[in-house]
């Protein structure tokens, strides 16, 4: 992996786009091109076309490295879990405690790219899947399970958007109940 400000003899891909994640998310997608990043990186121009064919590929490989790195790891954690009722717990723990500046940098991007925009919807669709299924195998009717999930879901990411999202978090406490109250059958 690389260190920022220090020279390597050879940078790899995932460095590069480890970088486009943390410009991404202080300076939004503006920042997200070849010649500023070559120069954080102390690198020449030639090290990003030799990894990437063109800047829409790149922005590509950004969006599919933000997916596998804010959704890959959690969502096969999910998709193995022995226990729904406390992954699902788990999981509302992660959602709703973290993620703002990237979450909203992608979202902000998306309003703008299509290409962008399509990617945060399967994201955004495999999310709600994943909420959808444990919250089935922790005995929801699956005809509830779905409205359920999205409503999570869109609570989750509306509180991203809001102008302060680190103002209005919720104690793990009551997440845990969050997560109890979602997952009951029907009353």
């Amino acid at each position: 992996m690389y260190v920022y400000g220090m020279e390597t003899p050879s940078l790899t891909p995932e460095d590069w786009l480890d970088l486009a994640l943390a410009e991404l998310t202080k300076g939004g997608f503006g920042a997200l091109k070849a010649q500023p990043l070559a120069k954080k990186l102390n690198v020449t121009r030639g090290s990003f076309y030799y990894h990437f064919e063109s800047l829409e590929s790149f922005h590509i490989a950004v969006i599919a490295h933000w997916s596998e790195r804010s959704s890959g790891q959690i969502i096969q954690a999910a998709r193995e879990a022995s226990n729904p009722q406390q992954m699902l717990d788990d999981l509302l723990q992660t959602t709703l405690r973290s993620g703002e500046a990237l979450e909203r940098a992608i979202r902000s991007w998306s309003t703008v790219q299509p290409f962008v925009a399509k990617a945060v919807e399967k994201v955004d669709q495999e999310r709600i899947e994943v909420a959808e299924t444990l919250l089935t195998q922790a005995g929801v009717p699956k005809a509830d399970a779905k409205p359920r999930a999205q409503l999570l879901y869109w609570a989750a990411i509306g509180r991203l958007m809001l102008p302060f999202p680190e103002n209005n978090l919720l104690s793990r406490e009551e997440i845990s109940d969050l997560a109890r109250l979602v997952s009951r059958g029907r009353a």
